[in-house]
């Protein structure tokens, strides 16, 4: 073979060999691609079902969101009722408690009382559980004998005479003695409370003895009654204040013995704080 036609065969061969492996290596990356391809398409199948399952989550989530939110609208609407049947005690009750004048158990105490009364209004039922309270921190003495109002913030308990003195007298009897251990017990429960002890009579004038007029047996009587609440229960005498009224503070007429009775009383006028006021509402 001559050396023109050699080149030729080289040329040939090497073209050949090129020739075959380019066609491997396109084969090869074909198949590649299109496992990539179908990779990608299985890949976009998952996303696509992923979104239209997070669509269906998002659904529920606003369709629970709606029902709560009607549910929340429909408590709020129901609790407001029956604060407004309470007198709006519950929203106060709240406020205080916020605002630390009732404790939690003081403020749940109170609640469970108001609830206890049903149909009462709010300001009745706060009267109510207040006379209540003082009542059973006096002994629970009969409504005849005690009588507790509250009027621009001031507390008036009204004891009458005849649980304290004799006739015309400002001696304080046995009984009176044992209802005042009770008075002083509750008074030395509340050391920030301050109050007044007012003596007061009918208007049938008296007659010898040592007294002098209805002025003086009232005055005698209040300071009889602060005297024993210093001297034998421990109350601290800065905390009290003596007064008499005679018988120009009236709580009814003096036209019958059922009515001058009723004038003559020992009237204990508390004066609390608001935090005060409101925790005497609750029993300790």
């Amino acid at each position: 073979m001559n050396f023109p036609k050699l080149i030729v065969v080289l040329l040939a061969a090497s073209t050949l060999m090129t020739s075959c492996v380019s066609t491997k290596k396109y084969n090869a990356l074909d198949a590649n691609l299109k496992k990539l391809e179908a990779d990608k398409n299985e890949y976009e199948t998952k996303i696509a079902k992923n979104q239209v399952s997070l669509k269906k989550l998002n659904d529920q989530v606003k369709d629970l969101q709606t029902q709560l939110d009607d549910s929340k609208q429909k408590l709020d609407a129901q609790a407001a009722a029956a604060d407004s049947k309470n007198g709006g005690c519950g929203q106060l009750i709240g406020t205080l408690k916020d605002m630390a004048v009732l404790s939690p158990t003081q403020a749940s105490s109170l609640e469970q009382s108001l609830q206890s009364m049903g149909n009462v209004s709010g300001k009745d039922a706060l009267n109510a559980t207040l006379v209540n309270n003082l009542k059973a921190a006096i002994g629970g003495a009969s409504d005849t004998d005690v009588v507790i109002t509250s009027d621009k913030g001031f507390l008036y308990v009204d004891l009458t005479d005849h649980m304290f003195f004799n006739s015309g007298s400002a001696e304080v009897n046995k009984h009176a003695k044992m209802v005042l251990e009770k008075i002083a017990k509750m008074l030395n429960a509340n050391p920030d409370l301050q109050f007044m002890i007012e003596g007061h009579t009918d208007n049938q004038p008296m007659h010898g003895g040592c007294m002098t007029d209805n002025w003086d047996l009232s005055i005698k009587r209040s300071t009889e009654v602060v005297r024993l609440l210093q001297k034998q229960f421990g109350v601290n005498p800065a905390r009290m204040v003596a007064a008499g009224h005679g018988e120009y503070a009236p709580v009814a007429a003096n036209d019958t013995p059922a009515h001058r009775a009723q004038n003559r009383r020992i009237t204990i006028v508390m004066m609390p704080q608001l935090d005060q006021f409101f925790k005497l509402l609750v029993k300790k």
